[in-house]
């Protein structure tokens, strides 16, 4: 039997971080497997801007937590260059104890304003794959490796170190998030996971076995790459909580079938029982 873990986004939609901290202790107290920042400058989906930025955040909840995972869900590759990301997700690593989980993404285009705002390119897709495919390849060589020196197309490195590396052996679990089959090429060859938002029914069972068609190419069983849900958990309120069978059928119309790991995001404004409802649910299905 598949084993399920879920975890949550912070909500980073605050001006009182310590909501944020809370958040996180209570998660890592339900049993959470992990919490996640995502990395937005100026986030399209609120009116007011306001959100804490993602890696700065991680780095303070690591700080703040002994068990519970934290990640980037996903890290935008058009804001940093790969060697400096190399160096943030080692010192992270470091900072947790070695609890670090790298959620890499390539932007789409709800995020060109606030690239635009903030003096960053927003590239073709020809680029953007090719930047991601290199980042992974630099961070694996940066992360083990006792100096690099690279020539891509994206990124060259001449003799790049990064001290001291992750506690994690052999590395830091690398995710890709998205929906675009060129994305999912990449997954096959380079990634841990594949983590999908905003699809399901049949476009998510024709992606899935497209996926697990390229695994086949380079000799991966599909079971190790693993495969998460992300999405709104607004039914999971207080006030709104659904028994919990319905709770199961409302998750699992959203996921596919190989589906094991499942990460929600709260309302602001959610209680410690809204988690908990979140939790109860997702251990049901196992």
């Amino acid at each position: 039997m598949t084993t399920v873990k879920f975890g949550c986004q912070l909500p980073q939609d605050v001006s009182d971080i310590s909501r944020v901290f809370q958040v996180a202790k209570d998660c890592e107290s339900l049993g959470y497997d992990s919490v996640w920042a995502y990395d937005h400058l100026i986030p399209y989906w609120l009116p007011s801007g306001t959100c804490l930025e993602g890696w700065s955040l991680i780095s303070a909840v690591a700080a703040r937590t002994s068990r519970v995972k934290v990640g980037s869900l996903v890290t935008n590759l058009n804001l940093r260059n790969p060697s400096l990301l190399a160096k943030i997700t080692s010192t992270v690593d470091n900072i947790s104890g070695g609890r670090l989980m790298v959620g890499l993404g390539i932007g789409d285009r709800m995020s060109v304003p606030e690239l635009r705002a903030y003096g960053y390119r927003y590239p073709p897709l020809d680029e953007r794959v090719t930047l991601l495919r290199e980042t992974i390849t630099v961070l694996k060589a940066m992360w083990t490796e006792p100096e690099v020196s690279f020539r891509g197309k994206t990124l060259r490195l001449a003799k790049a170190v990064c001290e001291p590396k992750p506690i994690q052996r052999p590395r830091p679990p690398i995710w890709v998030g998205g929906r675009n089959r060129r994305l999912l090429d990449v997954t096959a060859e380079l990634a841990d996971g594949w983590n999908h938002w905003g699809i399901a029914g049949e476009r998510l069972r024709k992606l899935e076995a497209y996926l697990y068609t390229q695994c086949s190419q380079f000799r991966r069983p599909p079971a190790s790459i693993t495969e998460s849900w992300a999405g709104t958990a607004s039914t999971f309120q207080l006030g709104k909580i659904k028994p919990a069978d319905k709770l199961r059928e409302e998750l699992r119309s959203r996921v596919g079938e190989k589906t094991s790991y499942f990460i929600a995001s709260f309302p602001a404004d959610a209680d410690r029982k809204a988690y908990e409802g979140f939790a109860e649910a997702v251990k049901s299905i196992a």
